[in-house]
């Protein structure tokens, strides 16, 4: 039996990447992973201190991203196409966000690289087949992260959106060209059957790539280089 694909939905908070891949995956009987986040037992408070407290964080939640990489990759061997809502990067890429705007050392990412290369090292963490970034207009973002306030916490609405935007940057410069034609940019605006319909296409379309994957060691050299700046949107 062939081996099925491993894709990585992204997008900045309030995208609506869990209402859409529910809706695309419940259509093709394709298989899905909750974000890290809420896989989480009790979930972690993310109001936190320090580097330290950061740091402990985004371990846990690293670890947790370990955990998912190897029941996806198993799953995908079935034959199976995976959508993650929200890749293995994830950590690292809201790192990098929050250094970009002051808010933690740069040598966190540094640790969590390092992290993340002993469970790569193990063969139990590594990247997807292709990622796709759902692309949602701000107000659209803003009034989901309103209307969901248990999901979307209130006082840490401004710091995801401000991270988001550098992560959208991240990808679009540094990881995306890395990942070429497997990866792709989505439009999230319209209701989600519309936005299910285009990431569809983009999935079969990503799963027939037939390039090689970026060698992990240079996509994590790129999360460790300088945050980009984001652009205004």
């Amino acid at each position: 039996m062939p081996a099925g694909r491993v894709i990585a939905l992204e997008g900045a908070s309030g995208a609506g990447k869990t209402t859409a891949i529910d809706a695309l995956a419940r259509g093709e009987g394709w298989t899905t992973v909750p974000e890290a986040y809420r896989r989480l037992d009790p979930p972690p408070p993310l109001e936190v201190g320090g580097a330290s407290d950061l740091l402990q964080l985004e371990e846990r939640l690293l670890a947790e991203e370990a955990r998912r990489y190897v029941e996806c990759r198993a799953a995908a061997r079935s034959g199976v196409t995976v959508l993650a809502d929200t890749g293995f990067f994830g950590p690292l890429s809201y790192t990098a966000g929050l250094i970009a705007l002051g808010a933690a050392p740069p040598e966190l990412l540094s640790a969590l690289v390092a992290t993340a290369r002993a469970h790569a090292a193990a063969g139990r963490w590594g990247g997807p087949d292709g990622i796709l970034w759902l692309a949602t207009p701000e107000a659209a973002r803003s009034e989901r992260v309103r209307a969901d306030p248990v999901g979307h916490p209130p006082d840490l609405a401004r710091r995801h959106a401000l991270v988001g935007a550098v992560e959208r940057a991240l990808y679009a410069r540094r990881i995306g060209p890395l990942f070429g034609p497997r990866y792709r940019e989505v439009s999230g605006a319209g209701d989600p059957a519309a936005v299910a319909r285009r990431l569809d296409v983009a999935v079969r379309t990503i799963a027939a790539v037939r390039t090689r994957l970026p060698p992990l060691a240079t996509v994590l050299a790129a999360f460790e280089r300088d945050p980009p700046v984001s652009r205004s949107r």
